[in-house]
């Protein structure tokens, strides 16, 4: 097994391959120097050109995206998942290594992260590190019948494989695996399923023809009435909506997503995004203070209207961002990005967006 584990803002995101150790050992160069130029927007991984023999796998549950991986020995699974994470970093971390561990047959150790390591991440954001596994093993019995005894780099498809977040409570889905989705009503996390389907198959969900239309479907549970004008934007697995609104040529970017984090955290965070400089605490505390609290679908709610420190910058960027508390740690995160412009002739036209969401 070869995996790495890279800290965000109210997440970990884990990036895994799992195989033969010849075949694995074969990759492990080229997938290291691949983790260790990821680069994070919007909170996602940006997946860009990948390696020769390496291509977009489909659509999974509980995973940000997959990448197969061919060998001479094996067609190999690069996982890429992510959770909400704990506050103590180093426990989330051993508590993955720990157990991935056991899935190859390898007991605990006394070391740092049961032997992982640290890893040089070029583009880390985090006070925390980014932490690398390389480990080979034989799995139990039942994981390595189809393996025939061969040595294994990690435990892939196998129940359990999932990252976890750490704790005896995390919360999981009908089939016993933690759910990155946690938090989220039912209603919520099936629509998550219901438009990932939709994307991956060709559908097209484009109905921006008409003005103020429903996007009440059978299968999707989460609801809202889109805007006259807003358009079609990029979806992913974590995207339980996405529009591109305002003019073509200076479009701003409107997406819900549920994630962790705490509310100070993200409000700092976004404000980091669109200033050229240091954010003061006073203005983090400002910010919070002069949110507008609204409701959506039932739920208390704040939203943030964020504005860089040159406001008159033409290459500026702002965002409109609304943080609804849902269970489990979790929010529901309504955020539009965008030049400055586009964000403030958005506004009405956001508003009465959140007024529509119902889950």
């Amino acid at each position: 097994m070869v995996a790495a584990i890279l800290p965000q803002e109210g997440q970990a995101w884990f990036f895994k391959i799992m195989g033969r150790e010849s075949a694995v050992d074969g990759v492990v160069d080229e997938f290291r120097e691949f983790v260790e130029q990821i680069e994070f927007q919007d909170g996602e991984p940006v997946i860009g050109k990948l390696p020769e023999n390496w291509k977009r796998g489909g659509e999974r549950a509980m995973r940000f995206a997959s990448i197969d991986i061919n060998t001479p020995e094996q067609q190999l699974d690069l996982s890429i998942s992510q959770l909400s994470r704990m506050d103590d970093w180093d426990a989330l971390v051993t508590s993955n290594i720990v157990r991935w561990r056991k899935q190859v047959g390898l007991d605990a150790t006394d070391q740092k992260w049961s032997g992982a390591e640290e890893l040089e991440w070029k583009n880390a954001d985090s006070s925390d590190p980014a932490v690398w596994l390389d480990v080979t093993g034989r799995p139990d019995d039942a994981a390595s019948s189809s393996m025939s005894g061969a040595p294994f780099a990690g435990g892939g498809p196998f129940q359990g494989s999932a990252p976890f977040a750490g704790g005896d409570s995390m919360p999981a889905s009908s089939s016993g695996s933690p759910d990155p989705h946690a938090g989220l009503p039912r209603s919520a996390r099936e629509a998550i399923a219901a438009r990932t389907k939709a994307v991956a198959s060709g559908e097209s969900t484009d109905d921006s023809g008409e003005s103020a239309e429903s996007d009440r479907d059978a299968e999707s549970k989460i609801q809202y009435d889109r805007p006259e004008g807003w358009r079609d934007g990029r979806m992913s697995m974590m995207r339980l909506a996405a529009f591109n609104v305002g003019p073509e040529d200076s479009a701003a970017e409107v997406t819900i997503i549920n994630a962790g984090g705490d509310l100070r955290g993200n409000v700092a965070r976004w404000m980091g995004q669109i200033r050229s400089s240091a954010v003061p605490d006073e203005d983090v505390d400002a910010a919070i203070e002069n949110a507008e609290q609204l409701e959506v679908s039932g739920h208390s709610a704040q939203r943030f209207v964020l504005m860089p420190d040159d406001a008159g910058d033409a290459d500026a960027t702002a965002i409109d961002a609304t943080i609804i508390p849902l269970e489990e740690g979790f929010s529901m995160f309504v955020k539009m990005t965008g030049p400055v412009e586009t964000v403030k002739t958005q506004s009405e036209q956001m508003k009465a967006f959140l007024e529509s969401i119902e889950f």
